[in-house]
């Protein structure tokens, strides 16, 4: 410091010690400890082999005559997990045959989209699309309330009231009757109570399906197909390929929550935070046009995805420790069997992963789950049995 300090008064490097002590010693002397500090703590890390993840802290730096330099620096660091063994981690994997039952769902619904609307008097079946008026009932005077509002429905929705669907049927246009819906106290934060309507039916049309003929199937396939029998098959194979997305899709998320399950260790704040900052900016971004989630603050959606931020850095860190400890790479044989299914060249997909870095995650990703499931155990149970159960398969 002497030698490069220039005061006025003084030649550049002459200024007396004395007077350097009393004007920058204190800060001097912090800046080195700080130096002295940083040094220390990466020597330290070498030695006890820290993974130190995030900014370390200095929350206090002191000196005495007696003691010397005490520093108390802050840090996290990379946590060590200890892999369960891979068979004792299982994952109940749904078994679905698809039935006549659900091709010929398929092909209502197939149908009904392409379905015409007549005019009709009456209500005969399920097979009609209503427009009623609710309104409030009075409970002193029993009347209705001027004024109410009007709804659409098809009568042959899953989603429609029973009761109002069987109330409305052989119903005319004008013809009116009273309607009672009950809410529990939940929705609404009071006692069970009902609500009353008079509701009068304004317009009734008829739903009409197209006929299952050469026409239309040839129109809804696009020239492929002109049978029943071959748009059933078509129908079938659509519903088989879609059933086994979702299950791959599902498995996984079944296993992640296994593996997250089974390794207990602790999650360093400083990954999860990060990681709910990141799901909040990406809701915002998505959001970016909806008022109401652009006024959440940024601070509160942090604080709402923390626990599916720590979810996800947890099962990461599992992750990353497998793919370490297992070896788990990309190697030649892998590479030139991706390469087949994507029909390229497997020298272009080495350049292709050289330069997208997500696209080799993603790979790696897929080589990851090959590696657990063909080591966890998978016990597959009937669909139809896990549904009556209350599984969410």
């Amino acid at each position: 410091v002497q030698r490069d300090l220039q005061l006025e008064g003084f030649r550049k490097g002459k200024v007396p010690m004395d007077i350097i002590k009393s004007r920058y010693g204190d800060k001097i002397e912090r800046d080195a400890l700080g130096d002295i500090a940083s040094d220390a703590f990466r020597t330290a890390t070498r030695e006890h082999e820290l993974d130190v993840i995030g900014t370390p802290v200095l929350v206090e730096m002191n000196r005495t005559a007696e003691r010397g330099a005490r520093f108390v620096i802050e840090f996290e660091v990379m946590p060590t997990i200890s892999l369960r063994p891979y068979d004792e981690i299982e994952i109940v994997k749904p078994i679905r045959q698809i039935s006549e039952v659900d091709v010929d769902e398929e092909l209502y619904n197939l149908q009904l989209r392409s379905a015409k609307l007549e005019p009709a008097d009456q209500i005969t079946d399920s097979m009609y699309v209503v427009k009623l008026k609710f309104s409030p009932v009075d409970p002193q005077t029993n009347a209705p309330i001027l004024g109410g509002k009007e709804q659409e429905f098809f009568l042959d929705d899953e989603r429609m009231d029973p009761l109002l669907r069987s109330e409305l049927i052989n119903l005319r246009v004008g013809d009116s009757f009273v309607y009672r819906t009950e809410h529990q106290g939940d929705e609404h934060g009071d006692q069970l109570h009902q609500h009353v309507y008079h509701v009068t039916v304004q317009q009734i049309q008829r739903v009409v399906l197209p006929e299952l003929n050469q026409e239309f199937i040839t129109s809804l396939s696009g020239g492929r197909l002109s049978t029943e029998d071959a748009l059933r098959q078509d129908i079938r194979r659509s519903l088989e390929e879609y059933w086994e997305k979702e299950l791959a899709n599902y498995l996984r998320e079944r296993l992640v929550d296994a593996m997250v399950e089974a390794h207990d260790f602790e999650v360093p704040d400083g990954l999860v935070r990060v990681m709910a900052e990141e799901f909040a900016d990406e809701a915002l971004q998505r959001g970016k046009d909806d008022k109401r989630m652009q006024q959440i603050p940024r601070e509160q959606l942090i604080e709402y995805f923390l626990p599916q931020a720590e979810q996800a850095v947890r099962w990461q860190l599992i992750a990353d420790t497998i793919l370490r400890t297992e070896n788990i790479t990309l190697n030649n044989e892998q590479l030139a069997d991706i390469a087949a299914r994507y029909g390229v060249d497997t020298e272009q997909l080495k350049m292709a992963l050289e330069q997208n870095a997500s696209l080799r995650n993603r790979l790696l990703t897929d080589a990851l789950f090959d590696f657990l499931f063909a080591r966890v155990r998978v016990v597959e149970r009937p669909y139809d049995e896990l549904l009556e159960q209350g599984g969410d398969a």
